[in-house]
């Protein structure tokens, strides 16, 4: 219920006054922009492509293979022997054989392989797009904040603003000093200056999201209609163990592991012979024998490579030290897991203690801030408390921006922490 209430907060917080039109970017659409134009996906998308060309080229050590010749000949004369033509000036000749390999070893650890690197390419492209998906989630919370710094920034100009024709009135009045519109100049000006400086963190803020959905952000963007879908909570353990087997970078690991095991067996079974049955139809525009013009053979071949001077074992060690170090980032990014569950659970349990703080120093800093104006307007405090409470309330609004985006990061770690999307249904 605490995080429920503290995604609710967050949302309705969001929700700033002219952002209700038609043309406003949401999450949803960020991220689908992101995962249909952005090239990383796209990316991501030919390297699956590559891996099954080479899933389809390992299948093709098992399957026949049939080659179509032809040739034609031509002399400048014609060998005659007693009026007969033996050789005549031109002959054509054709031939198609059909090779089909009866027995080759290496062909099933090579298949293997090609097969589990073909897996390791989906959950590694899986692992891309989800990380593009999360690099554009964050963007966009990040934009949704400057722009909520803005608004905190345009109204502490309208309330200097206020202050300094205040100041004025009071000071034409005599009732307050000159003194008092010096420092709601000054005041105003920061306040224009602080202005400026959001604006310019936006359009930054607004380019980054642009460059990720591949095209311009330029309207207003439209916080979530509800909370993000809250990360499963539980304890450590019990979520590094769901984590484990969604997570695709570990999936990914677990393939290549098996793919450099299967590509470290080949080389072993180099030594064993392999056998190739082979036929071939001949044709001839003169006979061949006789007056035969076809002629057929069927071959059985056999192939012994009984040392290759010593390269079946070097390939053999190079390949079982690479499937030793496969197996070695597996595990490593087994236990990398945990580390990122624990550090996500850490960052979301701060950041929901530091939003509960902010908020409550943004509502005192608030309630100061109207308090002094209205002492201000009556003559009860001086105008160097009106621009300090002023001061402190933009500052405790943008803390309190800050706290709800650390709370909204927080969350996105620990869903891309366990293997999941930003958002379940844009998977």
């Amino acid at each position: 219920m605490r995080t429920l209430a503290i995604a609710v907060s967050f949302t309705l917080a969001l929700l700033l006054p002219g952002l209700a039109g038609a043309a406003e970017l949401t999450l949803e659409k960020v991220i689908e922009l992101t995962l249909a134009r952005n090239e990383r996906a796209r990316i991501a998308d030919a390297q699956v492509a590559s891996a099954d060309a080479a899933v389809s080229r390992a299948r093709a050590g098992f399957l026949p293979s049939v080659t179509l010749t032809g040739s034609e000949t031509v002399r400048p004369y014609q060998v005659e022997r007693d009026g007969a033509v033996l050789q005549r000036w031109h002959s054509a000749s054709g031939a198609l054989t059909v090779a089909q390999p009866l027995l080759d070893p290496t062909a099933f650890p090579a298949y293997a392989a090609a097969k589990h690197e073909r897996e390791a390419a989906r959950h590694g492209a899986e692992s891309d797009r989800r990380a593009l998906a999360f690099e554009a989630a964050r963007a966009f919370f990040l934009a949704l904040a400057e722009e909520q710094v803005r608004e905190a920034a345009q109204r502490r100009l309208e309330r200097a603003e206020a202050s300094l024709l205040s100041a004025k009135a009071q000071a034409a009045a005599q009732i307050a000093s000159s003194n008092d519109v010096t420092r709601a100049q000054i005041e105003r000006a920061s306040a224009a200056r602080s202005l400026a400086g959001a604006d310019g963190d936006l359009r930054r803020a607004k380019i980054e999201l642009g460059y990720l959905i591949d095209a311009p952000v330029d309207g207003a963007l439209r916080p979530p209609g509800r909370a993000l879908a809250a990360a499963p909570r539980g304890s450590v353990p019990a979520l590094v163990a769901r984590a484990v087997p969604s997570r695709p970078d570990v999936l990914a690991a677990r393939e290549s592991a098996a793919a450099a095991q299967a590509a470290a067996d080949e080389p072993g079974l180099r030594f064993v012979p392999s056998l190739d049955l082979v036929g071939r139809v001949s044709v001839q525009d003169r006979p061949i024998d006789g007056d035969r013009y076809v002629d057929t053979t069927l071959s059985l071949n056999l192939a012994w490579t009984i040392w290759d001077g010593g390269l079946r074992g070097a390939d053999a060690d190079a390949r079982r030290a690479a499937a030793d170090l496969a197996e070695l980032q597996h595990k490593a990014q087994r236990r990398r897991v945990a580390a990122d569950v624990q550090a996500a659970v850490a960052a979301l349990e701060s950041a929901e203690a530091a939003l509960s703080v902010a908020e409550e120093a943004a509502g005192a800093a608030r309630r100061g801030a109207e308090e002094a104006a209205v002492l201000y307007r009556e003559g009860l405090a001086r105008a160097i408390e009106l621009v300090d409470a002023n001061l402190q309330r933009f500052e405790s609004e943008v803390g309190l921006a800050q706290a709800r985006l650390d709370v909204a990061q927080a969350q996105l770690d620990l869903r891309a922490a366990l293997g999941l999307f930003p958002l379940d249904e844009k998977r």
